[in-house]
C-alpha cells in the first residue's frame, strides 16, 4: 500500500506577505577604477583580448579512424614538432612522398600547399 502525501497545511498565517513582496536593494554602482582596485587586491587574472582568428587555407575536412593510441601519438608529435594537426598530417604526407611517392606527386604537393 503507498504511503499516504503530507498535507500542505495552507491554512497556517505565519507567512509573511510582505517579505516576498519587498523589491530587492539596488547593488551599488562600482566605478572601473574601482573594480580594477578590488580586481588587483584579489589577484583576479584579467582576459586579454584574443586575436581575431584569420581565415586559413584549411577548408576540406578528413576524418579518419586510427588504431588506439594512435591519435595521441599524432597529437604529442604534433606538440613536439610545435604544430597543429593540419600542419603535422601535411609533413607527415611530405615524408612518405619523398620516402615512397614520384615526381609527379611531389610536384601536385608543391602545388597545393603554396
Amino acid at each position: 500500500m503507498a504511503k499516504e502525501r503530507e498535507a500542505l497545511n495552507l491554512s497556517d498565517d505565519s507567512i509573511d506577505l510582505e517579505e516576498l513582496t519587498q523589491k530587492p536593494a539596488q547593488p551599488k554602482h562600482i566605478g572601473k577604477a574601482q573594480l580594477e582596485e578590488i580586481a588587483k587586491q584579489t589577484g583576479f587574472v584579467s582576459r586579454h583580448p584574443r586575436k581575431k582568428r584569420s581565415r586559413t587555407k584549411y577548408t576540406a575536412q578528413l576524418n579518419i579512424k586510427v588504431r588506439e593510441g594512435v591519435r595521441p601519438l599524432f597529437q604529442e608529435l604534433g606538440s613536439y614538432l610545435e604544430t597543429f594537426d593540419n600542419e603535422t598530417f601535411e609533413r607527415a604526407i611530405l615524408a612518405l612522398i619523398e620516402k615512397a611517392g614520384t615526381k609527379e606527386h611531389l610536384t601536385r604537393f608543391k602545388e597545393l600547399t603554396e
